[in-house]
C-alpha cells in the first residue's frame, strides 16, 4: 500500500514537473520581468506563483464537479486530455513555440508599465492548458481512493509550485548557467517525457470506458 501511494506520488511530481517546467517557466520569467529591481521581480515571482497554484489545485478538485455537469466521463476527459497533451509533446519536442518564445511575444505586445505575473506568466506558461488537463486526471486516476488521491495531489502541487518558484527567483543564473541551447534541450526532452504521459493518459481513458461499458 505504502508502496503503491510512493509509485503514485512519484507519477504526479514527474507529470507536474513536465507540465509547468520549471526550467522554461524561469526563462520566461527572466524575459517578461528583464529591467526590472530585484524587489519588483519578487513581487511578481510571488504574484504569479500564488495565482498559478490556486489555479492548478483549484480547477483539479473542481473539474471533475463539471464534467458531471456537462453529462462527461472522466474516461472521455482523459482521452481528451491525452490527445491535447499529446500535441504540447509535439509542439515541446519539435519547437514549435516554447515558453520563452511566448514570454518575448508577450513582452512585445505588453505595455511598459503592465505587470506579467497573472497574464502570460501565472496563465498560461505556468499553468497553461495542458497542465490544467492534466491535473483533473491525476486527481482522479482510479475509481477508488479519492481521498487519498486529492491528498498526495494537493501535496505534490504545492511542492511543485514551489520549485518553480525558486527557479523563477534565481531565473537570471540559472538561464545563464543554461544557455538558449540548453533551455532548448530540456524543454526537448520534456515534451518526449509529456509525450508518453499523454498516450498513457489516453490508455487509461479508453481502458476506464471499456470498463464502464462491460459493467
Amino acid at each position: 500500500m505504502v508502496a503503491a501511494q510512493i509509485g503514485e506520488a512519484f507519477y504526479v511530481f514527474v507529470t507536474l514537473i513536465a507540465m509547468l517546467n520549471p526550467i522554461e517557466a524561469a526563462a520566461a520569467f527572466a524575459t517578461l520581468t528583464e529591467g526590472r529591481s530585484r524587489a519588483e521581480q519578487a513581487q511578481i515571482a510571488r504574484r504569479a506563483t500564488i495565482v498559478a497554484g490556486i489555479t492548478l489545485i483549484a480547477f483539479a478538485f473542481a473539474g471533475e464537479a463539471l464534467l458531471r455537469a456537462l453529462g462527461v466521463e472522466i474516461g472521455a476527459f482523459k482521452i481528451a486530455g491525452g490527445l491535447l497533451l499529446l500535441k504540447v509533446g509535439f509542439d515541446m519536442v519539435f519547437a514549435e513555440k516554447t515558453d520563452q518564445q511566448a514570454a518575448d511575444s508577450a513582452k512585445a505586445s505588453a505595455r511598459p508599465a503592465s505587470d506579467p505575473s497573472v497574464f502570460p506568466l501565472a496563465i498560461p506558461i505556468i499553468t497553461g492548458p495542458g497542465a490544467l488537463t492534466a491535473s483533473v486526471a491525476l486527481v482522479n486516476p482510479t475509481d477508488t481512493h479519492h481521498y487519498l488521491n486529492g491528498g498526495i495531489f494537493l501535496a505534490v502541487a504545492v511542492i511543485v509550485v514551489a520549485i518553480t518558484y525558486a527557479f523563477m527567483r534565481g531565473a537570471q543564473e540559472l538561464t545563464q548557467w543554461f544557455g538558449e541551447t540548453g533551455i532548448d534541450a530540456v524543454g526537448r526532452i520534456v515534451g518526449i517525457i509529456v509525450a508518453a504521459i499523454a498516450v498513457q493518459l489516453i490508455v487509461n481513458g479508453v481502458s476506464s470506458l471499456t470498463n464502464l461499458r462491460v459493467s
